[in-house]
C-alpha cells in the first residue's frame, strides 16, 4: 500500500534531533520555546476530526482578502509570472497547491482557464518534482490560440472548449482519465453547470477547487455552491484556512469528494 503522503511530513524529527545531538543548545530557554513551537506546528499537520467541513458549518467571511494582501487586486510583474508566462495566483494559493499535489499525488489535473499556459506548465513541473509517475495536466480554454508556444511539457495538454457549450467539453476524454483528480476552475464561466457536468466523472477522494468566485459571494453563488456540495463534497479546512480563515483565492472552495450523491 502506498503510504499516506501526509505521513511523510517529518518536521518533528528536527526537534528530536536537536534535543539528541545538541543538548547544550537545546537547554537555552529561547531554544526550548523554539522547539515547542516546532512541535506545535507539527501537531497541527496531523489529521483533525473537523478537517472536512460542511458548507453550513462555515461562513463566507475571510480573515484577509488574499488578493488585496499581495499588492492590490492582482499581483504584478515578477509576482504573476512563471518562466516568463502569466500565472496569476496568490502566493498563498501557490503554497496550497504545491502541498495538495504532494498530498494527493493526482494522476490527472484538470484546469479550466489556461491563460498563457503558465499555470499548467508550473503544475506539470511540480509533478516532475514530486516524481508523480504517469500524471498529466489537461487545460481547457476558449482562447486556445493565446497559449504561448513556451508552455510546452510532455505532461501538459491543452484543449479548446466553450464552457457555455458543454458539448465542447470532451466527455470521452474525461471518462478515461485516471484518478485521483485535482480539478481547478480558474475560468469563472458557467461554474455551476460546468462543475455538475464534470462531477459525473469525479470519484471519491478527488479535489475540486473553485477559484475567485467566492471572494464577493452573491446569493446566486451561495445557492450554486450549496448545489455543488450536495453532490457529496466537503470543504477541506486544512487548505481553506491554512493561512487564516479563508485566506485564499478560493474561500470555501477547496472541495473534496467525500461520497457519491
Amino acid at each position: 500500500m502506498t503510504p499516506d503522503p501526509r505521513s511523510q511530513y517529518r518536521f518533528s524529527d528536527y526537534a528530536k534531533a536537536l534535543r539528541t545531538h545538541y543538548r547544550d543548545f537545546a537547554t537555552d530557554p529561547e531554544s526550548i520555546r523554539y522547539i515547542e513551537n516546532v512541535a506545535a506546528s507539527c501537531e497541527a499537520l496531523q489529521p483533525r476530526p473537523d478537517r472536512f467541513q460542511q458548507l453550513h458549518q462555515r461562513n463566507f467571511g475571510s480573515a484577509m482578502n488574499a488578493w488585496h494582501a499581495c499588492r492590490g487586486t492582482v499581483p504584478t510583474g515578477v509576482a504573476s509570472g512563471y518562466k516568463g508566462l502569466l500565472r496569476i495566483k496568490t502566493p498563498f494559493d501557490l503554497v496550497l497547491y504545491q502541498n495538495l499535489v504532494w498530498e494527493l499525488r493526482p494522476q490527472t489535473i484538470l484546469e479550466f482557464g489556461s491563460l498563457q499556459g503558465g499555470s499548467g506548465l508550473w503544475l506539470s513541473d511540480l509533478m516532475d518534482t514530486y516524481a508523480i509517475e504517469g500524471g498529466e495536466v489537461h487545460s481547457f480554454d476558449l482562447f486556445s490560440k493565446c497559449i504561448s508556444p513556451a508552455a510546452t511539457h510532455p505532461r501538459l495538454h491543452f484543449h479548446s472548449c466553450n464552457l457555455y457549450e458543454l458539448e465542447t467539453l470532451d466527455a470521452a476524454l474525461l471518462s478515461r482519465l485516471p484518478h485521483p483528480w485535482l480539478v481547478i476552475d480558474d475560468a469563472h464561466v458557467n461554474v455551476l453547470d460546468v462543475t455538475l457536468n464534470v462531477d459525473r466523472h469525479v470519484e471519491v477522494g478527488d479535489y475540486y477547487v473553485l477559484e475567485d468566485i467566492g471572494l464577493s459571494p452573491t446569493i446566486a453563488f451561495v445557492e450554486g455552491l450549496q448545489k455543488i456540495c450536495a453532490q457529496g463534497y466537503a470543504i477541506d479546512s486544512d487548505y481553506a484556512d491554512a493561512f487564516g480563515y479563508n485566506v485564499t483565492s478560493a474561500p470555501n472552495g477547496w472541495l473534496r469528494k467525500m461520497h457519491k450523491a
